[in-house]
């Protein structure tokens, strides 16, 4: 077991300048969502700049194909269910004050209080994120971000972009990305909140990054295969998806 974590641990920071900027091609994405991409006349798409996007996509696919994809698989078969979920848990955990900070500026008080009672709650009780005491309390919230609370105001999504190693997004999510990484501590913190923009070694920054990156994409290890099989076209069903997702998550 100690050899396995040992070499996830040296994987992990060999990919690390790579996962600091971009933690999978498709960090962007989640679990849930491609549960309707078949549905692709709900939200509409504008894709102006679809010729250079594919090709990004292609490039971002080979790397995914032939390196992050196979990182991820190592990742499953080498850690322990319970390992990674521990893992998952403490990530988690470490996004959710910027996240609740979001609720609240886009009104939703009771979510932002959910959220930021699980961070504390599981922060202490749940050692550090490592468990989720909240969840297993009955406690729910619904995770945002700054480009939802663009999308809540009224910004439109602008143009659909691929981009290099971070796969799909929009002028709008992209801003909004920047934007919670320029005020996240445990990211660029370009704005210094809590008085200096590098309260974490980045070592450590760097690790977090690529360890996020690393369980985002074994999350996404069968729906992916799936896509790429069965698709007739992976890259309009990809978008599609992210179109969608990020629709029903600024309209809820």
């Amino acid at each position: 077991m100690l050899k396995i974590l040992r070499s996830f641990c040296i994987l992990a920071i060999f990919i690390a300048p790579i996962s600091s900027f971009a933690n999978s091609p498709y960090n962007s994405l989640g679990e849930d969502d491609f549960e309707s991409y078949e549905d692709e006349n709900s939200v509409k798409i504008y894709d102006p700049l679809e010729k250079i996007n594919r090709k990004i996509y292609t490039f971002n696919d080979y790397f995914d194909l032939y390196f992050l994809e196979h990182v991820a698989i190592f990742y499953r078969k080498g850690v322990p269910a319970t390992a990674r979920d521990s893992i998952r848990n403490f990530l988690v955990n470490l996004s959710l004050p910027l996240s609740a900070v979001n609720s609240l500026l886009q009104g939703k008080l009771d979510n932002g209080l959910a959220t930021f009672s699980s961070f504390l709650i599981n922060s202490t009780l749940g050692l550090g994120g490592v468990f989720n005491v909240s969840g297993e309390k009955g406690i729910r919230y619904k995770t945002e971000d700054f480009g939802q609370t663009l999308g809540h105001y009224g910004v439109t999504s602008g143009a659909y972009l691929m981009i290099p190693f971070l796969g799909p997004s929009t002028t709008r999510d992209l801003g909004g990305s920047m934007t919670d990484k320029s005020v996240n501590p445990l990211e660029f913190n370009f704005l210094e909140v809590g008085g200096s923009a590098n309260l974490i070694d980045a070592r450590y920054r760097l690790g977090l990054a690529a360890a996020g990156g690393i369980d985002k994409r074994e999350s996404l290890i069968d729906i992916l295969d799936d896509i790429r099989t069965d698709s007739f076209d992976p890259y309009a069903t990809i978008r599609s998806a992210y179109l969608q997702k990020r629709f029903t998550d600024i309209k809820n």
